[in-house]
């Protein structure tokens, strides 16, 4: 008879909340390109990033180094914060409302080591690591989000960071550069105006308008961008 299957590490929520930019940001509608801007595009990629302990940062609550990276991240990137809209032409835009990032904070009382640093077979439930507000929202508030944010953290110091991303906004590169950018703030860097500044490429597309570069401020808000 074949062994049962070993139960999952139970993960602890300790809280949850929305995370808006750490300032004011512009509010105005963005359009997205012609091959973004469908309904169908209304979908959230998942990732998971293990983080193994840093003695040097021993004693430093993970979470909280991360939930203050993505509010200052946000002021740059701040269409993340907004909401996805349909208009009433049945296409998809970015409503900067400045709705927030939900960030939700866990712990699962274990080492990583013990859970063989989260290598397949995952012996902790992936969507426990993963960013789901609780009550759930419905399918169609759900579908508006743009980014979710998760960090869970371990008894030996290291942690996990789960996202949830809008392909409809950033893809896999522009993803990737957006999470660069709030470890680098995590870890204790400053944003210079050297840094280079968030970029869509929405005005490379066909027929696509949105947001250009804004240009890195050290203060204030980002002037309102559009393509022409």
């Amino acid at each position: 008879m074949a062994a049962a299957a070993a139960k999952p590490v139970p993960v602890e929520r300790l809280g949850q909340r929305l995370v808006a930019p750490a300032a004011p940001t512009p509010e105005s509608p963005l359009r997205l390109s012609w091959l973004d801007r469908y309904p169908t595009q209304m979908a959230l990629i998942e990732s998971l990033h293990v983080f193994k302990p840093d003695m040097a940062r021993e004693g430093d609550s993970p979470a909280r180094a991360v939930e203050q990276a993505l509010a200052r991240a946000l002021v740059a990137y701040y269409p993340l914060a907004g909401r996805l809209t349909v208009t009433d032409a049945g296409e998809l835009q970015v409503d900067c409302t400045d709705g927030g990032v939900w960030f939700i904070e866990a712990a699962v009382r274990c080492r990583l080591e013990d859970v063989d640093y989260l290598e397949y077979p995952l012996a902790v439930d992936k969507d426990e690591l993963l960013p789901h507000p609780r009550p759930k929202p419905s399918r169609e508030e759900e579908s508006k989000l743009i980014l979710l944010v998760q960090v869970t953290t371990f008894d030996c110091g290291g942690f996990v960071v789960g996202f949830r991303f809008s392909h409809a906004v950033a893809d896999g590169p522009g993803a990737a550069q957006f999470m660069g950018a709030v470890g680098e703030l995590a870890r204790g860097a400053a944003w210079t105006r050297t840094r280079s500044p968030p970029t869509t490429g929405r005005c490379s597309s066909p027929t696509g308008r949105g947001w250009a570069s804004p240009r890195w401020t050290t203060g204030g808000a980002l002037p309102p961008t559009s393509c022409r």
